[in-house]
């Protein structure tokens, strides 16, 4: 790990809070708005600049992942049944998008759509809120025309954050479990994931954080700036870090709770949304998440690089 002399150390400021458990924050520019799902309250959120939250969808088998498919289109998942929707802003229509249930082994996890219109989407692996053992899982891509489902990478121990470059090419996958982070060339033209490249080890934040190793301390969502570096929420280590394109750590934010996901928005991009779960001490996650004792709490924090302008 490439590491700078000096870690700029940001303080974050509550926002928004009354979740059970937060996921994928996405922003919508076009209405300053930012969009937050609730996977056990089953309700995906939106919440204005003064940080008030509103329902704006109830989704019966979960959500998590979502990504914005245009500025008036929302794609959200549904875990428990492995359904892809689309939510239209304009008209506040739901239908369904893609039916991933006959290929899905475990649940969806998080998403992102390139500027082709493909979904890519995490396969878990395993249902682990029902019980089942974590195992290795996969990501799959929903072509935006004939919604064919594909698998484009596996053997990925819990998939979770995943990015996409600027430049288009370059698309960034965390294995929680593993702690890995994975670099795969992007195919424009069929979506086709190649040399796949393990760029770093989250193993080696424990120098930095003064944390011990559990299997939750792995990397989750990811956030990708405008100088295509990556704030990477570091779960079990209850901190969110920036990574630069060499590998540097450049900021990190210290929260009570699991660092979960983070979203880049706000006026001019600079307002880094963070989301922090916390459990019961001494609980066990999948326990807790199953018997709604979690609590979620949205920070924000304003950066120097805001988001990028591409996917």
């Amino acid at each position: 790990m490439t590491q700078n002399s000096t870690i700029t150390t940001l303080t974050p400021e509550p926002w928004a809070k009354g979740l059970y458990f937060g996921e994928s924050p996405r922003w919508h520019a076009a209405s300053n708005t930012l969009y937050v799902s609730d996977m056990i309250g089953r309700k995906i959120y939106t919440i204005d600049n003064a940080g008030e939250t509103s329902v704006l969808l109830e989704e019966e088998n979960q959500p998590n992942g979502m990504a914005f498919m245009d500025n008036n289109t929302l794609i959200t998942s549904s875990m428990f049944d492995a359904k892809l929707y689309r939510y239209q802003l304009d008209t506040k229509k739901t239908e369904l998008y893609a039916d991933l249930s006959a290929v899905m082994t475990g649940y969806c996890g998080d998403m992102v759509i390139d500027h082709k219109g493909r979904v890519f989407i995490d396969d878990t692996g395993a249902r682990v809120l029902h019980g089942e053992t974590p195992r290795p899982g996969r990501l799959l891509m929903v072509e935006p025309d004939t919604k064919k489902v594909s698998s484009v990478a596996e053997n990925i121990v819990f998939p979770n954050g995943i990015g996409i470059d600027s430049t288009g090419k370059n698309l960034y996958l965390a294995a929680t479990f593993t702690y890995h982070l994975y670099k795969f060339s992007l195919d424009a033209d069929t979506g086709a994931l190649n040399n796949q490249e393990t760029i770093w080890d989250a193993h080696e934040l424990a120098t930095v954080a003064n944390k011990e190793h559990t299997r939750f301390c792995g990397i989750d969502g990811i956030c990708i700036d405008a100088q295509d570096c990556m704030w990477l929420s570091m779960l079990g280590y209850q901190m969110f870090i920036r990574r630069d394109k060499n590998g540097a750590i450049t900021h990190q934010i210290h929260v009570d709770g699991d660092a979960t996901a983070c979203a880049l928005g706000g006026s001019d991009g600079k307002t880094l949304f963070l989301v922090v779960n916390k459990v019961p001490k001494g609980e066990d996650l999948f326990d807790a998440m199953v018997g709604k004792r979690t609590k979620c709490s949205i920070m924000t924090v304003r950066v120097d690089v805001g988001a990028a302008t591409g996917v």
